[in-house]
């Protein structure tokens, strides 16, 4: 459940503390009822029998918890969207039905517990979500000469690189649905300008570089059936159950290279994470980052990956980069070890020996408790201090490698208006003052109602 409330975004959080409320609430109102009268041996009646309160309670939660289990598991087994089943690998990475990480990575940290991090979540300041529209760049192709390279960030880890003759998208989510399957999955933040696969030139390879929600969209794949898909071991399963035809698919282990032609070679390489897009199929399909060489350019995208030793590896066996599309949001203290915080990008560009990182893994879903801007904020000062240069072009944005790159700041250009946290909000206000009086007025009449019967 931690790791799944943390895949999907914790919101969920919410609706979860809400219903369990609205069921303590149903169970105190019937205790008003005669369903809780019970007389005793002396013939007094009590009105209110805790023990049977607190033992409904406990029964309709249990049930409540056993419904979503049981109609998540269904949907899950049932749905398109979770593809298909991955399959026995030979591989060293491999082990026990499994793909494992190069060093020992724990999802969670035994520091940062599931409650910790949940009661963060209610009681935070931070501004995880845009209060209003995103500013964003309508997607306009720049005219390529023969040697130039552009580079387009559609929000999170959307990434098309486009050269006069190869166009490549990484990680394609386009669409305005919940990136999770079920209802309570993240929403995409609104963006002043909207961007669908129609609008894109025609897409020659498409690069996955794990199949969790956020990078792997089964909508956004199927519209992309007429390109050639680049994937880690086991991705493969979900595209054929998506009618992507088996012979338009590469998978790859870590470091198996394919040259497609003269102008283009790929390689998967290791990242730090885990893989999983069903409640038992954990860490099934192998994840990774991408070296991509195209023409007489070098490019690296991370995908998801926390920070590692092996980022300087793959520096000093494909490097230097021309440039770096490196994680950098959606991390917290409970799984650091999956994701990097901002520094870290900075420093695993350093690593890849890059000439300018673009972070990506941002601005698009509240997945974490960071400010949603902060990713972009703390990457840009981290950059000063370690004297790299940070590209943040703006949502939709085209521009050439190596030419005046963009580093603005445009996400200073959204309103800033403060997020009332639970603590400030009008429960604490005014509401739960209020039930709290009501509450002890309630205790002190039943009180005094118990005296008069003993009286009696």
């Amino acid at each position: 459940m931690y790791t799944y409330l943390q895949r999907i975004g914790l919101q969920s959080i919410n609706y979860f503390l809400f219903t369990i409320f609205l069921i303590w609430l149903i169970i105190r109102l019937f205790a008003l009822s005669s369903w809780f009268l019970k007389e005793d041996d002396a013939g007094v009646v009590n009105r209110f029998n805790a023990k049977r309160m607190w033992k409904l309670f406990g029964s309709l939660s249990g049930i409540f918890v056993i419904f979503i289990i049981l109609s998540a598991t269904i949907f899950l087994n049932f749905s398109d969207q979770v593809g298909g089943n991955a399959q026995d690998h030979d591989s060293p990475h491999y082990k026990d039905g499994m793909f494992h990480n190069l060093l020992p990575t724990e999802i969670g940290t035994d520091n940062v517990s599931f409650f910790s991090t949940a009661l963060e979540y209610l009681l935070s300041n931070e501004q995880t979500a845009p209060t209003d529209m995103l500013p964003t760049h309508e997607f306009e192709p720049i005219p390529l000469e023969e040697g130039e390279i552009s580079v387009t960030w559609f929000a999170h880890s959307t990434i098309l690189v486009q050269t006069n003759q190869t166009n490549i998208l990484m990680d394609p989510i386009f669409g305005k649905d919940n990136m999770d399957p079920l209802f309570f999955g993240p929403s995409p933040f609104p963006f002043e300008h909207t961007y669908s696969i129609e609008d894109l030139p025609k897409i020659d390879h498409v690069l996955i570089s794990h199949d969790h929600y956020d990078h792997l969209d089964m909508d956004s794949i199927k519209a992309l059936k007429g390109a050639t898909f680049h994937v880690p071991l086991g991705v493969k399963a979900h595209l054929v159950k998506w009618n992507i035809w088996s012979y338009n698919i590469n998978e790859y282990d870590w470091y198996d290279s394919l040259e497609l032609n003269d102008n283009l070679s790929l390689t998967l390489t290791p990242s730090q994470h885990f893989s999983g897009r069903g409640l038992f199929n954990g860490d099934s399909t192998l994840w990774g980052s991408w070296v991509i060489d195209v023409e007489e350019w070098d490019l690296f995208f991370s995908g998801d990956s926390g920070y590692s030793s092996e980022f300087k590896t793959i520096g000093e066996r494909f490097g230097p980069f021309d440039i770096a599309f490196v994680e950098c949001g959606q991390y917290n203290e409970a799984w650091s070890e999956i994701h990097m915080f901002p520094d870290q990008t900075v420093q695993a560009a350093i690593d890849l020996q890059a000439s300018a990182v673009l972070p990506i893994h941002n601005s698009k879903y509240e997945l974490a408790l960071h400010a949603w801007d902060s990713p972009l904020e703390d990457a840009r000062k981290a950059g000063i201090e370690k004297n790299m240069q940070v590209v943040t072009p703006m949502i939709g944005q085209t521009f050439l490698v190596n030419q005046s790159m963009p580093q603005d700041a445009w996400w200073h250009d959204v309103p800033d208006v403060p997020h009332a946290s639970w603590t400030e909000s009008q429960w604490f206000g005014w509401v739960l003052p209020l039930l709290t009086i009501a509450g002890l007025v309630g205790v002190w009449r039943q009180r005094m109602a118990d005296s008069l019967l003993e009286q009696e």
